[in-house]
């Protein structure tokens, strides 16, 4: 198992470039739009030269640099932690990233092109690797639920440890 996060991040990165590459062959940065789900979802071609939702817009010198600083920190962090989940959780992460990273140093921006109006809403367009960032951002989130646990009581209802006593 401890090559699988390995393979996340690989395929993650694999699937992010042969599908932003695939939209730019078939249609073009502000070609026509194809409806998958008519008022619901379309394929469209975009260039986001920002993060989620356009923040940061043109701040391409900042994700070059603060990028791969993240992505060595959580790079680290997954081989140093045994959790499999939480390497998991880092694996999409991580995929993610690198798959943005590669549109912003070889493009200068990074490709979106899955777009979806929920409930009259047009939500903002994105790509396959914010998918796995938001995957793995889930993962994470259950990871620590799943982890947290409740301080412990002393006979009194006082927080801290047990018996242990403290403040005597």
């Amino acid at each position: 198992m401890f090559y699988l996060p390995f393979v996340i991040i690989i395929t993650v990165i694999l699937v992010d470039q042969a599908t932003k590459h695939a939209v730019l062959s078939a249609i073009g940065v502000g070609g026509q739009p194809i409806a998958v789900i008519d008022r619901f979802f379309y394929i469209v071609c975009h260039r986001n030269s920002g993060a989620a939702w356009g923040i940061l817009k043109n701040g391409r010198l900042f994700f070059l640099i603060v990028t791969p600083l993240l992505l060595i920190a959580m790079l680290a962090f997954m081989l140093r932690n045994r959790d499999l989940l939480l390497r998991i959780a880092l694996a999409f992460v991580i995929g993610g990233a690198v798959g943005n990273y590669i549109d912003r140093l070889f493009a200068g921006s990074v490709v979106d092109f899955l777009d979806f109006y929920i409930f009259g809403y047009n939500f903002p367009t994105f790509n396959a690797a914010d998918s796995s960032i938001v995957l793995g951002s889930a993962l994470m989130v259950i990871y620590t639920l799943r982890y947290k646990k409740p301080p412990e009581q002393d006979n009194n209802g006082n927080e801290g440890e047990a018996g242990d006593g403290a403040g005597l």
